[in-house]
């Protein structure tokens, strides 16, 4: 089945922590110290050096034979949001992380805007790396939490 339409895949947290400490941390996403050890997804830099646009990770699922791609920093407006392309593989389209000023903290935004390249992939998302991906999210937004308000809390 070929879908045409781009699908959103859509995460949210509250933060009671500045939006510039925490705008600072979304744009280490994959590298940063509060990364959660137990994410089953992991972010390779293709080069050294800073975070900026054009920047190319190789993204793992840390299971044998689990699909890897390439995505390129596309959009980056510090401290506030990270856009990546998906260059390769199982994901056409774009994930965005933003940050937005909220009464007493800071609203962190995951957004995946993508189509699923190939019948065989569209299988495997719906039955298994739909669910997988939703679990690493919130686990990555929740870790990100707790590391931004115990910080605040110094």
């Amino acid at each position: 089945m070929w879908r045409s339409k781009l699908e959103l895949n859509h995460h949210s947290i509250f933060i009671s922590a500045p939006i510039d400490a925490v705008g600072a941390q979304i744009v280490l996403w994959g590298e940063a110290s509060w990364w959660p050890k137990r994410c089953s997804m992991k972010f390779i830099p293709e080069d050294g050096g800073e975070i900026k646009v054009g920047k190319k990770f190789k993204q793992k699922v840390l299971f044998p034979s689990a699909p890897s791609w390439t995505v390129c920093v596309t959009r980056l407006i510090l401290n506030r949001e990270i856009e990546r392309t998906f260059l390769d593989g199982i994901f056409s389209g774009k994930e965005t992380v933003t940050t937005k000023n909220v009464a007493q903290g800071t609203q962190v935004d995951y957004v995946m805007d993508f189509k699923i390249n190939g019948s065989f992939n569209q299988v495997l998302w719906r039955i298994i790396f739909r669910r997988l991906h939703d679990r690493n999210i919130k686990l990555i937004l929740r870790s990100l939490k707790d590391f931004m308000e115990k910080k605040s809390l110094k």
